[in-house]
């Protein structure tokens, strides 16, 4: 509704300065908003850089025989088209702006967005309507995240020692799911010597106590010891209740605050094979015990719950000690308490 009235406000004058909403635009893009933009990420360079780039130690391989290797350079191939778009379409307002070349309705639209301070849709979406990018409902906050993702995969391309960030930002990947299934596919090859299947493993996850503050997603200066097998994610919020982070288990909110700082999350992937499971009778016992003790918490892309913005699921603690579950209705038990209250962990906020 707030979208509709701005689009009906009148658009023919600028501010109280006289200048046109025109020009206005044309001295935004010139003077801030182009040159808040990363630098390109040329696929030649890509390709080089990645040839060097290691997994796990216990993999030997380099370059794009590891899964996250190839799930970063399709990243970076996105990234680098929506961030093409971007730039060309700055650009194209400035020309259409000057007269250099046709005012087309695409960047009508598009000074229009600028003018409101509002994502342009081209930035968002292709002309079918598919999404291409995330979406943050403000400019400033879209933009931000164009830094912000940008920096993450230079700095894991880039990387002086030639290895892996300690922990990844879920937020600023494009596809998540993919992320977690290519480190599915190397946990499983880690374990090619007790002839794990990709078919048969599953996600398993430990709550850390860290947590990584801000929502930009940057470690520099964060002291964090890198795991062997899995990785780190950290930025998720948790919406519903609060965490316990001495016990490591869900608490009912004391704040009004609608979302609380998740810690750093290991995620790692576990045997399935009931052969498997079967020789090893403590993990059948605890994964049994896990349905009844444990909340099996969805994790969204955004706020908006529904399929298909659900990244994974992960079993977290949802009892605490005795005494610690008084709220709890008589005769519900503390997985079904938080079921209720629609408890789960979100990339972001908006």
């Amino acid at each position: 509704m707030i979208n509709v009235l701005v689009d009906t406000q009148p658009k023919d004058s600028g501010g109280g300065s006289g200048r046109s909403r025109e020009d206005e635009v044309k001295d935004k893009l010139n003077n801030e908003l182009i040159k808040l933009l990363p630098p390109d990420f040329i696929e030649i360079e890509i390709d080089e850089k990645l040839k060097t780039l290691r997994g796990p130690k216990s993999l030997s391989d380099t370059g794009k025989a590891i899964p996250l290797n190839v799930f970063l350079f399709q990243e970076l191939q996105r990234f680098q088209k929506v961030l093409d778009i971007v730039r060309g379409t700055m650009t194209d307002m400035v020309l259409a702006i000057d007269g250099s070349i046709i005012m087309t309705p695409l960047l009508v639209d598009c000074i229009d967005s600028i003018s409101d301070f509002r994502v342009p849709k081209v930035f968002q979406y292709d002309p079918t309507g598919v999404e291409i990018s995330w979406l943050t409902p403000s400019l400033a906050g879209w933009l931000k995240g164009l830094i912000d993702r940008g920096h993450q995969l230079s700095n894991w391309l880039c990387s002086p020692n030639r290895e892996r960030p300690p922990s990844f930002w879920l937020t600023g990947f494009f596809n998540p799911q993919g992320f977690l299934t290519s480190m599915k596919q190397e946990v499983t090859r880690q374990h090619r010597a007790e002839q794990w299947s990709l078919d048969e493993v599953d996600y398993k996850t430990d709550v850390m106590k860290e947590i990584i503050p801000g929502d930009d997603g940057r470690i520099e200066g964060k002291v964090i010891k890198p795991v062997d097998e899995g990785v780190l994610i950290h930025g998720l919020y948790l919406e519903g209740s609060q965490w316990h982070k001495n016990d490591k288990r869900f608490e009912e909110q004391t704040s009004k605050d609608l979302f609380f700082p998740f810690p750093i999350i290991h995620v790692s992937a576990e045997s399935t094979n009931k052969e498997l499971m079967d020789k090893a009778a403590s993990k059948k016992a605890d994964a049994g015990n896990k349905e009844k003790t444990h909340y099996f918490c969805p994790v969204y892309k955004y706020p908006k719950r529904n399929d298909r913005y659900l990244i994974f699921r992960a079993y977290l603690k949802a009892e605490g000690p005795p005494g610690s579950q008084k709220s709890i209705p008589a005769g519900m038990t503390a997985v079904m308490n938080w079921k209720l209250k629609g408890v789960c962990l979100l990339c972001c906020k908006e």
